[in-house]
């Protein structure tokens, strides 16, 4: 069977977690060989379109052999690699996910290219000032299959697992649809697209069953679930102005993504509405972030962010009990946590007992093969970019 390398993103516990979701959702089994902070490998039979659903993987590669961490060995790999792509030309690179990336790497690189060259054929060895090349410089200097190779080399208790990099993620979509929409609000939060895409796999939804976001803003949980195949999309925010956003959003996506042909259900509603408005319709998935707090300036003192937290507290408390009824028997609900971050604080919301009280667990969605530091007491997926003063601690809840 073959065996994959994941390439993991810069959380790489919510990479892990969302790509274990889409092989369940998808019935895929997979055998997990190895996870690090880098990188996970598995053993699969992936379908081709696997890749293209993950938000949180930057590349995957499949494995082409296990060899001694030696410049021969690499050497006759690669070559032998190269040759079979029955070329006259070849684009070829290395990318390093170990510690101190071995000098003789650049050599086997420049004794590959001669060689090509000393037969009259044409060859491009891409390198980098980094250990690894991007998926910009990757895809950009096409090596990709059919034209070319990126061999990913992760070193693995004394030996070298070479693979070869079959897809990277398609960054010029993702910054379209984070930058490029018609309507963003910065002032009323941004969810980002890969983080909403992420929270949609982590539900590991049937495409055929119902899926809701009540503080739907700018649509984004939406119009990754409708990229992804969701058939049934139901979204609802206390704001007309979010929905208006929503419905613009939503257009402009259908206009670029020819594919897609639903439509949401969209409602200006309270969440504490909702039920009634609905009449007690249930959903396979709840899928959401609600209001994440004031602006924060990272100066504020520990009893004014312990005030934030209070109130918040009580909003998630009350969106949870109202939330909870509108959840499937075997539904889940994915939902954010604010973390308030302040000169070295951070406050979390007290809210892991609640869960339990209106009937859901948290689901531990992490394979055991994964570092012991990546399960925390709390049982909750982070997603944090550096300089914010909101981290996002995501919940999964699952009726038992």
């Amino acid at each position: 069977m073959p065996q994959y390398i994941f390439i993991l993103g810069r959380e790489p516990e919510l990479s892990v977690a969302e790509i274990a979701s889409v092989a369940q959702r998808e019935n895929v089994s997979l055998a997990w060989q190895h996870v690090t902070g880098r990188f996970a490998q598995v053993e699969a039979e992936l379908p081709a379109d696997f890749m293209a659903q993950l938000a949180g993987t930057v590349k995957l590669a499949q494995v082409l052999g296990r060899l001694a961490t030696s410049p021969s060995a690499v050497s006759e790999l690669a070559g032998r690699t190269l040759t079979e792509l029955n070329n006259e030309q070849c684009h070829f690179g290395f990318s390093w996910y170990g510690e101190g990336r071995p000098a003789w790497l650049e050599r086997v690189g420049m004794q590959i290219k001669k060689a090509w060259r000393a037969q009259g054929l044409r060859a491009r060895y891409v390198v980098s000032r980094e250990p690894q090349l991007s998926s910009v410089v990757v895809a950009k200097n096409k090596l990709l299959p059919p034209e070319g190779v990126e061999f990913v080399l992760t070193p693995q208790a004394g030996e070298l697992i070479v693979a070869r990099t079959l897809a990277v993620q398609e960054f010029a979509d993702w910054s379209q649809r984070d930058y490029g929409r018609p309507e963003r609000d910065a002032k009323v939060g941004m969810l980002p697209p890969k983080l909403a895409r992420l929270m949609v796999n982590l539900a590991q939804l049937n495409r055929s069953s119902g899926l809701l976001d009540p503080f739907c803003g700018s649509g984004t949980v939406l119009q990754e679930a409708a990229l992804l195949g969701y058939r049934e999309l139901w979204g609802s925010d206390n704001d007309a102005a979010g929905i208006e956003r929503t419905t613009k959003n939503f257009a402009w996506l259908k206009e670029r993504y020819s594919n897609i042909t639903v439509e949401p259900t969209l409602k200006v509603c309270s969440v504490f509405d909702l039920a009634k408005r609905l009449s007690g319709r249930r959903f396979g998935a709840i899928v959401t972030e609600p209001y994440l707090g004031p602006p924060l300036t990272g100066h504020e003192s520990r009893r004014r962010l312990e005030g934030i937290r209070a109130e918040l507290t009580d909003f998630y408390e009350a969106t949870v009990r109202a939330l909870a009824g509108m959840v499937d028997e075997a539904g889940r609900l994915i939902m954010v946590w604010p973390v308030l971050i302040a000169g070295g604080i951070e406050l979390r919301l007290p809210l892991l007992e609640l869960s339990q009280r209106t009937g859901f667990v948290l689901e531990d969605l992490l394979p055991p093969q994964v570092p012991a530091r990546w399960r925390n007491e709390r049982q909750l997926l982070y997603y944090y970019r550096p300089g914010q003063h909101v981290g996002r601690e995501i919940a999964v809840l699952k009726r038992p």
